[in-house]
């Protein structure tokens, strides 16, 4: 399985020569998996794919799948700017949460409305495929994917992809569950089960769903993981926001036995210095608990294989 990431900025694109290093672009990133290209969530960064995937093509057709973790701008702002898209005869599976008032087309469409967008969805020439999707297991080809949902206002699914024994997990925006956010209670299942905190009690509840997440992840050869704040920054105000922080990615890292942890959506505020930091605070973090799990900052462009 092989990885590329295209955008790697949490909130909105942070372009400027303090941010050279790791990127400004918002959430994307290629998965390419035997025949399968799946592209995780279309942040500012599809734009780039886009046109990489219309020069690798040669005209050829381009047929891929799009797994949005959640519909917040910075995991789908790109969209409009996705090339690809409106040449005919390029086809596009595009899947996300069932878990919302409006479907995933509707949202989609929204952001292209004329008061925000010149062109409209109805526009793109494309073969476009919506699949709503819940926790689940489904088949891309021979790729196995299973999605979780994870503590984030307004419901944002985790993927867990694995192809030839290869596993790569990709958390999307996700706060401890000791701060559970409400929107998102409604949702949970453990065992295919509804469980209800209000039956459980506020402890147990957290402690099922904390499991829930660490069999999610379990062994992943990669682990793309939210740690948008340090620990401080988080304490000091973003409680509730529905990010993590690099404590809490070690925490689970560890107790799922992952081998290599990527930290992503770097904070809009952070320079490429601050990440600098934040990487070194983590494996720090990593040798005091004792494993080996190996550790990078998300980079736009740097590709890996697993």
């Amino acid at each position: 399985m092989k990885i590329r990431f295209w955008g790697v900025r949490g909130s909105i694109p942070t372009p400027g020569p303090d941010t050279v290093y790791y990127g400004g672009d918002t959430t994307c990133i290629e998965v390419r998996a035997g025949k399968e290209l799946i592209i995780v969530d279309a942040g500012s960064g599809i734009r780039r794919l886009g046109l990489h995937l219309l020069e690798e093509s040669r005209g050829a057709p381009i047929n891929a799948h799009l797994l949005i973790t959640h519909t917040h701008w910075d995991h789908i702002q790109g969209f409009p700017f996705f090339t690809p898209a409106y040449i005919p005869g390029n086809s596009f599976r595009i899947y996300g949460s069932n878990n919302s008032n409006k479907k995933l087309k509707e949202i989609l469409a929204g952001q292209m409305e004329h008061e925000y967008f010149p062109v409209s969805l109805d526009q793109m020439g494309a073969k476009l495929q919506y699949i709503q999707i819940s926790e689940e297991q489904f088949q891309i080809g021979d790729v196995q994917i299973e999605t979780m949902f994870m503590n984030h206002p307004g419901i944002a699914l985790g993927y867990r992809i694995e192809h030839q024994g290869s596993v790569l997990v990709f958390t999307a925006d996700l706060e401890p569950y000791k701060h559970l956010l409400s929107s998102v209670e409604q949702a949970y299942r453990v065992n295919g089960k509804k469980i209800s905190l209000e039956v459980l009690g506020e402890e147990k509840f957290i402690a099922l769903l904390e499991n829930k997440l660490v069999t999610f992840l379990e062994g992943a050869d990669l682990l793309i993981f939210d740690a948008a704040y340090t620990y401080e920054v988080y304490k000091a105000g973003k409680q509730k926001w529905g990010h993590s922080y690099p404590e809490y990615a070690v925490e689970v890292a560890a107790k799922g036995r992952v081998k290599c942890l990527a930290l992503t959506h770097h904070d809009p505020l952070e320079t490429d210095k601050d990440v600098d930091a934040k990487i070194e605070h983590t494996r720090k973090l990593i040798q005091n608990v004792g494993t080996e799990i190996e550790c990078f900052g998300a980079q736009v462009g740097l590709e890996m294989s697993i």
